[in-house]
């Protein structure tokens, strides 16, 4: 079977056959992934010159030990990956290997607006970076590698929301591990003219109010600074807006609720301050992956 995967030239943007001679024997070619590929195979050799992918693509590698080459620095360093260790290549970074040995491998690639649209993470005025990794030893990237090989060896069977949980997941941990994701985020809350005290006490006036409506203007007030200033000291001690974190905080302490035993979700939602049961649902599923009656009937 030929791999889906698309390699691109990093110079013309034009499609290179590298990945032609990809054997693939089990994949999720069948399966309804928008933007996901999941794919184990080998192959005799791999030469790709400088080119690029559009994915987060992590490559487990299988079986045998390989000895092979990557471009590093402007030249070719040699490398001795052993089965287990990962290459994990971000999207549109160019590569270069010379691989002339056999090679058995899982690769996972998820298209970038599908991996970073998922990370529950909120990334709002961070400039990611990411960097070509090689031999990684990181056994929550492999197990989730292996829980999206389980899900195609059950044919999706837990749905989408199974699938945007798993992605999630790892988008969390990689942009925790292998981004300047917390260096950037200590740089946002150094900036801030906002103290943790300030922010408690925003804190113990939302869960006051927490089922009325909460209009900015009263945080601020509460505070003794303008809006405009409030709303941006705000986003640089938090990395989110007082909207989104007050929708955090209500869809929290709902969560708390329904796992508690709590099954009527109209009454819920207008507790905690939404606007009816349709705009409780439609945020609580956007945030947790599931609908509160979903959640409901696995918890209960």
């Amino acid at each position: 079977m030929q791999s889906n995967l698309r390699f691109y030239n990093f110079e013309t943007n034009t499609l290179s056959d590298c990945g032609a001679v990809l054997e693939i024997t089990f994949s999720n070619h069948d399966l309804a992934w928008p933007g996901i590929l999941v794919e184990q195979g080998m192959s005799p050799h791999f030469y790709p010159t400088h080119v690029y992918t559009p994915y987060f693509y992590f490559a487990l590698a299988l079986e045998n030990d390989l000895h092979w080459q990557a471009e590093q620095d402007g030249h070719l360093a040699d490398l001795h990956t052993k089965a287990g260790n990962i290459w994990i290549n971000p999207p549109d970074t160019p590569f270069t290997h010379a691989i002339s040995e056999p090679c058995y491998f899982v690769i996972l690639a998820i298209e970038a607006r599908q991996f970073l649209d998922r990370c529950p993470l909120s990334l709002d005025g961070i400039e990611l970076q990411f960097l070509n990794n090689y031999n990684v030893v990181d056994g929550t990237i492999k197990g989730i590698i292996e829980l999206f090989m389980l899900e195609v060896q059950n044919k999706g069977r837990n749905g989408t929301a199974y699938l945007d949980n798993l992605v999630g997941l790892l988008a969390t941990h990689y942009i925790h591990n292998y981004s300047n994701y917390l260096d950037q985020k200590t740089a946002q809350v150094a900036t801030s003219k906002f103290d943790q005290q300030q922010i408690a006490k925003i804190d113990d006036y939302i869960q006051a109010h927490i089922g009325q409506s909460i209009a900015v203007d009263d945080l601020a007030d509460l505070l003794g600074c303008s809006k405009f200033y409030f709303l941006r000291e705000f986003k640089k001690h938090l990395g989110i807006t007082p909207y989104q974190h007050i929708l955090d905080r209500r869809l929290a302490q709902a969560k708390t609720a329904l796992q508690s035993g709590r099954t009527n979700i109209a009454a819920t939602a207008l507790e905690l301050g939404f606007n009816d049961q349709s705009h409780f649902t439609r945020a609580f599923k956007n945030h947790f992956g599931i609908t509160p009656g979903q959640f409901i009937k696995q918890h209960n």
